[in-house]
């Protein structure tokens, strides 16, 4: 027998030689396939120098498979069966799913993103895990080696090629005090907020601050006292100092419902609205699972 590479082996005829198992019949193999029986005999013939076997011979009901076919025919089934699932599309089904999704956001983003996604994914993906981790705007360059499904987070300028980013929400600076704040009067004037003392969230190796920008455009400088790395401590801080905080209204929004001890205030001057994005790497762009992750996302803030 001549050497045979998988290379010079035309795949169809496995899918023939399958058929043939099935219905040990040139002629019902022809009609299943839609293709004419003497198209079926030549791919025989071919299969035959191919395994070096006759495959089948003929009896007065049809054909008789070989032992050599009969010894074929399950694992060329099971391998059949591999390269369909091997070029269909995957499927993802939610509620069997013990797959751990990993979201990379703030702890701003922790406190406002959770709670619109959370009762949707343990209702739709009950044994699936849902693992938050830290992220800060200079991660998106390394999307590529880390272990992150999705991040929520806000981007100062266009992702590097290979990332996907998704607009979900527009939102805006707002400044928030404890109650009774004693240099406030009513509403937050901008003499009031010059000369406070300020805490700011620095997140990552940022040094520039959009709001920092907008006063120096106008010849203002504000007092900041203190540099933190996260929201929630700053806000706590807040509620037993004279110290101001400014941050994303979402986010103020929420700690100001959960206390009695913090006020929101319009800051005194225009500063520019920006876009919180989901942002992931190209690889996941056609996974079926996170898909499904985005689209949960995506639904929880069209719902707002």
């Amino acid at each position: 027998m001549s050497e045979i590479k998988l290379s010079d082996i035309d795949l169809n005829l496995l899918y023939v030689f399958q058929v043939l198992t099935e219905e040990l019949n040139v002629t019902k193999a022809a009609t299943r396939l839609k293709v004419s029986q003497p198209a079926v005999s030549r791919s025989l013939s071919r299969l035959r120098e191919v395994f070096d076997d006759p495959l089948f011979t003929r009896t007065s009901h049809g054909l008789s498979a070989t032992v050599k076919t009969q010894t074929l025919a399950p694992l060329l089934k099971e391998m059949l069966k591999g390269l369909e699932s091997l070029i269909q599309p995957s499927e993802f089904v939610s509620h069997t799913s013990q797959r751990r999704f990993v979201l990379s956001t703030t702890d701003f983003g922790t406190l406002t993103v959770l709670p619109k996604i959370l009762d949707q994914f343990r209702q739709q993906a009950p044994d699936a895990i849902l693992d938050v981790k830290s992220w800060n705007e200079e991660m998106v360059m390394d999307l590529d080696q880390i272990n992150i499904d999705l991040a929520v987070s806000v981007l100062s300028k266009e992702p590097p090629a290979g990332i996907r980013a998704m607009r979900l929400q527009s939102d805006k600076m707002v400044c928030l005090a404890r109650k009774g704040h004693p240099a406030i009067q009513g509403e937050l004037t901008m003499d009031n907020y010059l000369e406070a003392n300020h805490v700011q969230v620095v997140l990552g190796r940022r040094e520039s601050f959009a709001v920092d920008r907008e006063l120096d455009k106008m010849g203002h400088k504000r007092n900041v006292a203190v540099h933190l790395p996260n929201f929630v401590p700053a806000a706590r801080m807040v509620m037993g100092s004279d110290l101001l905080l400014t941050v994303p209204r979402l986010f103020a929004e929420d700690m100001v419902e959960g206390t009695s001890e913090m006020t929101l205030y319009e800051l005194p001057f225009a500063t520019r609205k920006f876009d919180y994005s989901m942002i992931w790497h190209e690889r996941f762009q056609n996974d079926a699972a996170h898909i499904w992750f985005r689209g949960l996302l995506r639904q929880a803030f069209i719902d707002v």
